[in-house]
């Protein structure tokens, strides 16, 4: 394996870190990997390495190539966005350096990375985006979307915390539905993959459900999953990212096979 990082912007205060799997001569395979690119949570105050890394390791055992982002925080929106979309433009045009197929390239997010995520997933054809990056808007299109216990809504049980940040401490009615993905869902969204806990007492389980019922409202292939119990956070749900015996969930630690057969479906992997 090789890991490699680069800067996202000129103050190298945001960055990636690419992790890359060696090639195996004779397997074609090996030579042009799928890849997913992570978002950590931390309520766009931070990123958290126990969303970054840990989760990272989980999909290269499944033979994909990995990438973390520590993207611009506690900046207003769309600060945050346009170094997830360069990110993701830099890694696509640059496939072959980093061993991946241009063409199966997954976002991935917990919390309000799992926002992150769904921004460059329901925004990437965004006028302001695709300029700021110099580029063709499909260019900024993921093939598949995987959100780990989301922030989604600015207006239905919303987690304020992330967007004060993005917006401002009183941000009006007009800009959180602005950025509530539920309403920037549209046909042309990758497949997208959900999972929260039912019980999560820190970003509430309806923001997975309305962005899965705005898939479904728009014909965008969607599984989502509710698990009946665990605090937020969960990362990998085992003691490689918990903190506590109540982040060691088998049951809800099954969401990391279950996207990479999501993936691996919708990306024809």
């Amino acid at each position: 394996m090789t890991i490699k990082t680069f800067y996202i912007n000129q103050d190298k205060t945001a960055f990636v870190k690419a992790y890359m799997l060696d090639n195996i001569s004779g397997l074609a395979f090996c030579e042009k990997r799928p890849a997913v690119i992570v978002f950590p949570g931390g309520g766009y105050e931070f990123c958290s390495d126990r969303e970054g890394e840990p989760i990272a390791l989980q999909y290269l055992a499944q033979g994909y190539n990995a990438f973390v982002v520590n993207y611009t925080t506690n900046a207003k929106f769309p600060a945050s966005l346009i170094d997830a979309a360069y990110t993701f433009y830099k890694i696509r045009m640059r496939a072959e350096e980093f061993g991946v197929d241009k063409d199966k390239l997954a976002v991935l997010g917990c919390s309000a990375g799992g926002h992150l995520a769904g921004c460059l997933a329901t925004m990437w054809s965004d006028v302001q985006i695709v300029k700021s990056i110099g580029c063709e808007p499909e260019d900024l299109r993921p093939n598949a979307a995987i959100l780990c216990y989301p922030v989604i809504s600015g207006v239905t049980a919303p987690h304020e915390g992330s967007f004060k940040v993005l917006l401002g401490e009183e941000p009006n009615r007009s800009d959180l539905s602005r950025l509530s993905l539920e309403n920037r869902v549209t046909p042309k969204t990758p497949p997208v993959f959900i999972w929260a806990t039912a019980n999560d007492d820190c970003v509430p389980a309806h923001n997975s459900l309305v962005m899965a019922k705005a898939c479904i409202s728009n014909k965008v292939p969607v599984e989502l999953h509710m698990f009946d119990e665990g605090p937020h956070g969960l990362s990998t749900c085992d003691k490689a990212t918990g903190w506590h015996e109540m982040f060691y969930l088998d049951n809800c630690r099954r969401w990391i096979e279950l996207s990479v057969e999501f993936l691996n479906k919708y990306m024809n992997v």
